[in-house]
């Protein structure tokens, strides 16, 4: 198992990649996204129904996991209004189904550890000289439709990153105190979406101090 430190270096990497999508995409309409999206759903249930050995296709399987994190994450920030309310109330009820379905693999029997090479659906994989590193597909599109909700908002690219960032220096903190094995990431998310709105309104206050 990877340690802790280098998970959240990894994990704020993916973070930083996700949020300057929005950017990167913003000439790209919906359709587009949409079809990118389907491509990769279709291309991952064959996987499920075929499963690919994990060399060459490791590689390949995380650029399908991109592909549907990205244009999914797009898709949900554009197609969520850009205030605070709805999106608060849409990771509320997705904390609750992300906390409920952890909780169900935490009671479940332990499975056989996995060797390094095993490809799982929906996850991003480094396979590393220390270990592996996974992350989940729900969290990298999440990261990516707030990154676009902010964009939507006129926000700065930092201000788009610091959900993501917060929410997982949460979260590496909460598993340092307690040492558990699994975690629910999307609350941590819902947090540092809550505190990043309290910096956005802060600083959009300063600034319009002078100018009136």
């Amino acid at each position: 198992m990877l340690p802790i430190p280098l998970v959240l270096v990894l994990s704020l990497a993916l973070a930083l990649f996700c949020a300057a999508i929005p950017w990167l995409a913003r000439r790209l309409r919906g359709w587009p996204l949409a079809i990118a999206l389907l491509v990769g759903i279709a291309v991952s249930l064959v996987g499920v129904a075929r499963p690919f050995p994990p060399y060459p296709s490791y590689p390949w399987a995380d650029l399908v996991v991109l592909v549907v994190a990205w244009s999914g994450g797009l898709l949900l920030g554009r197609g969520m209004a850009p205030r605070f309310r709805p999106v608060l109330l849409v990771l509320l009820c997705l904390s609750a189904l992300d906390v409920l379905l952890t909780a169900g693999l935490s009671l479940s029997p332990p499975q056989p550890a996995a060797s390094s090479t095993t490809l799982r659906l929906g996850d991003f994989l480094l396979l590393l000289p220390w270990g592996r590193f996974e992350t989940n597909v729900v969290d990298l599109l999440l990261l990516t439709a707030l990154a676009e909700h902010w964009r939507r908002r006129g926000a700065l690219y930092l201000i788009a990153f610091l959900p993501g960032a917060l929410g997982l220096l949460l979260a590496a903190g909460f598993l340092l105190v307690t040492s558990l094995s699994i975690l629910p990431g999307i609350p941590f998310f819902t947090a540092g979406y809550v505190l990043t709105e309290a910096v956005y309104r802060s600083t959009s206050q300063r600034r319009a101090l002078p100018s009136a």
